[in-house]
């Protein structure tokens, strides 16, 4: 399994908590730092999960019923929840970044969707943990091309 590098950890971090990067004045909500584990993918490894909801390229939507996912880079590989996956102990009442880390440290995160024409389409939307750097953005990639995705496409 491809973990990151230290040379991937180093140009993608550090491994901060949530919002820490961004600075942002804002605490992890009530039932936001419960772990969803079990309902976690390990993506580490050009992965994608065996029921996975693929989306047409041209209808890619920022709701999250649409398949969207959401990744989280770690020191131990890159993981990957359904957004729409139901969390009722949130206000949002479906999963976020930190329910990936259980509230922990992340390198990066953001959303990905798996294209019907074999494309893996990211951003780096994550308040969380989102990328602040042109350097961050580029070793995230660089990072999905470790893993073996073959095709990506950053979409904003």
């Amino acid at each position: 399994m491809p973990v990151p590098t230290p040379e991937h950890i180093a140009l993608m971090g550090p491994a901060v908590l949530p919002f820490e990067r961004r600075g942002f004045d804002k605490d992890v909500q009530d039932g936001e730092d419960i772990p969803f584990f079990e309902d976690l993918y390990d993506a580490t490894d050009d992965g994608k999960p065996d029921d996975v909801v693929a989306v047409d390229p041209a209808n890619i939507e920022p709701d999250p019923k649409t398949g969207r996912y959401l990744w989280v880079i770690t020191a131990t590989g890159m993981h990957i929840i359904l957004e729409a996956t139901p969390n009722p102990a949130a206000e949002r009442k479906v999963v976020c970044h930190t329910n990936i880390t259980g509230g922990g440290r992340a390198l990066q995160g953001g959303e990905l969707w798996f294209g019907t024409d074999g494309v893996v389409y990211i951003n780096y939307s994550s308040g969380r943990y989102g990328a602040f750097t042109d350097e961050h953005r580029q070793t995230v990639l660089d990072y999905f091309y470790y893993v073996e995705y073959e095709k990506v496409v950053v979409i904003e």
